[in-house]
């Protein structure tokens, strides 16, 4: 790398109310070090974090403003949530901050509370007269306010990561801007190997009185009139550095009987090994459910009838009545007795067991309490499922198909009827795959042949065509769900021209074109991440390939929407 005359500051800002993950940080660092033109031999590298959304001690979210600095509770609560995502990003970022040293380039992770957040990057800019800025993916669309206001060379980061120029020239016609009161924190990153002395933290407030006694790399003294007493729970500005109070959610502290929580929002339990006999007797099951009653009918299915009830040990419990005329009948009981006996995970609902009378065929399983995917994606008294979730639902579920066909012991399992209403989700929106009536062992390598099941939609071509079933069916269906939590569309809808009636269809063509924006659900806005965008649309496309031998393994669509990995290998 070729070495400056002086040292030159080149900010990377992200919006700090997205959550990122080292893998991320890691690729962006490595591809702005790449180009060449960005960096040079001496320069500090600013990871400026805004945080334009804090969380109130109340818990909803507000905008930090100089308000915000006037309330013990709320200035407690901001320089906490600022210090423990200045924390987060130091972590993440260390081994690039290792790579970064071995060229000559130094890094720092400042995180500011301040909106709005191009006012709080473009005040950055100007202080640290910094020579680039490298906008976020996130931050796109004020663009040409940056290029505008911002007298640096600026560069974007796209949606795969990469880097693109905007403008590689300083100008001399941005405005000169009034500086603004904000609650920063900063800490430079050191390398494991010089990591001997303390890292230190930095906290501010930055005003235009004491905008030039900023000092990078050292602690502040002169706070201005920004104060927090001993009595408040956090040491004083004298000690150095503060300890706030920690605000944290309701937790469950349990002894070693207990049963584990399931779900920590409503507090349902679950037995987590399978008791010496799986086997109920009809009464213990009658009692549970109130003999069966209406009041407690959870759904009614293909099966039978699913009813909610409770143990006397307090143990929620879902019991799934067969249908006396139900077609299923009990190949599909045993068959389910089977497979689930085998699959424990945390995502897959647990099998609790069994009792049969007669010619009623009970299954006892745990109870998820909050209802199907297929409620929340298109029930019109459902809530908008927030992006986040959807992301989180789609790892969740993609682990627990990962499990089924590459972990279980006794050989890979085969669902062969995903779809998002056999997807129970608890309250914390941990996803759950159900319904194993029709999953079968998969004793070969060798495709199997056999009598079409499941529902239309969610059928790989090979299966609806010939019955051929295979783990890369399960893989197929689970691509449709993919596009379902994009979309929030049914598989079909007959509202559509004709030519985008097919979910898949009318996804592919978006997808082809990179119009990945236009596959969004439009009841979220813009409200989601355009990079787990393009993991999910990615994997997706992959995953309903019409050829089942180009369709990823469920461990590859893992790996790649966690974002360890940026390929699949079919």
């Amino acid at each position: 790398m070729e070495t400056p005359s002086s040292p030159s500051y080149v900010i990377i800002a992200f919006d700090a109310t997205k959550v990122r993950n080292e893998h991320e940080l890691w690729v962006t660092l490595n591809n702005v070090q790449a180009r060449g033109d960005i960096l040079r031999g001496g320069d500090t590298i600013v990871v400026l974090g805004v945080l334009h959304k804090v969380t109130h001690p109340m818990g909803f979210q507000i905008t930090p403003n100089e308000d915000a600095f006037t309330g013990t509770n709320s200035t407690r609560a901001m320089e906490e949530e600022v210090s423990q995502k200045t924390e987060a990003y130091v972590n993440m970022l260390l081994k690039s901050a290792e790579k970064c040293e071995d060229d000559g380039v130094s890094m720092e992770v400042k995180v500011i509370a301040g909106a709005p957040v191009k006012q709080v990057i473009l005040q950055e800019a100007f202080t640290c007269k910094a020579t680039w800025v490298v906008l976020d993916r996130h931050l796109r669309k004020d663009f040409k306010f940056y290029l505008k206001q911002i007298p640096c060379k600026v560069a974007l980061i796209q949606d795969s990561l990469s880097v693109d120029i905007l403008r590689s020239t300083r100008t001399t016609e941005a405005n000169l801007i009034e500086h603004r009161r904000f609650y920063s924190v900063s800490k430079p990153i050191l390398s494991l190997a010089m990591q001997g002395g303390e890292n230190k933290e930095q906290s501010a407030i930055t005003s235009p009185e004491n905008f030039r006694k900023l000092q990078r790399n050292s602690i502040v003294s002169d706070l201005g009139d920004f104060q927090i007493s001993e009595k408040a729970g956090v040491s004083t500005k004298d000690e150095g550095k503060s300890v706030p109070h920690i605000h944290k959610r309701n937790t469950f502290r349990l002894s070693s009987l207990e049963a584990p929580i399931l779900c920590a929002t409503c507090g349902t339990r679950t037995e987590l090994d399978l008791k010496d006999s799986m086997r109920f007797s009809f009464s213990e099951v009658q009692q549970a459910t109130n003999n069966f009653s209406k009041e407690n009918l959870l759904g009614e299915g293909g099966y039978g009838y699913v009813y909610k009830g409770n143990l006397k040990d307090g143990q929620s419990i879902a019991a799934k009545v067969r249908k006396e005329a139900s077609a299923q009948g009990f190949e599909e009981f045993r068959s389910e007795i089977y497979v689930l006996s085998f699959a424990r995970h945390k995502n897959i609902v647990m099998l609790l067991g069994y009792c049969c009378k007669e010619n009623l065929n009970v299954l006892v399983y745990e109870y998820i309490c909050n209802k199907s995917l297929d409620w929340h994606l298109f029930d019109e008294n459902a809530a908008v499922l927030e992006w986040h979730r959807r992301y989180s639902i789609a790892i969740g579920t993609a682990k627990g198909l990962r499990f089924l066909h590459e972990e279980c012991r006794g050989g890979p399992i085969i669902h062969r009827d995903m779809r998002p209403s056999n997807i129970l989700v608890t309250h914390d929106f941990v996803p759950m795959l159900g319904d194993f009536g029709l999953a079968r062992w998969k004793t070969s390598d060798d495709p199997v042949q056999t009598r079409i099941l499941g529902t239309l939609g969610y059928l790989a071509p090979e299966y609806a065509e010939n019955g051929t079933v295979s783990i890369r069916t399960d893989v197929y269906a689970f691509g449709i769900i993919l596009l379902q939590l994009i979309s929030g569309r049914k598989v079909v809808d007959r509202k559509k021209n004709e030519q985008d009636q097919s979910l898949r269809q009318w996804a592919e063509h978006l997808i082809e074109n990179m119009e990945l924006h236009e596959l969004i659900d439009p009841r979220m806005g813009d409200s989601y991440d355009t990079y787990e965008l393009y993991l999910m649309s990615r994997a997706a496309y992959s995953c309903v390939k019409s050829n089942p031998e180009l369709r990823p393994s469920m461990g590859e669509v893992v790996r790649f929407l966690e974002g360890k990995s940026n390929q699949f290998s079919s």
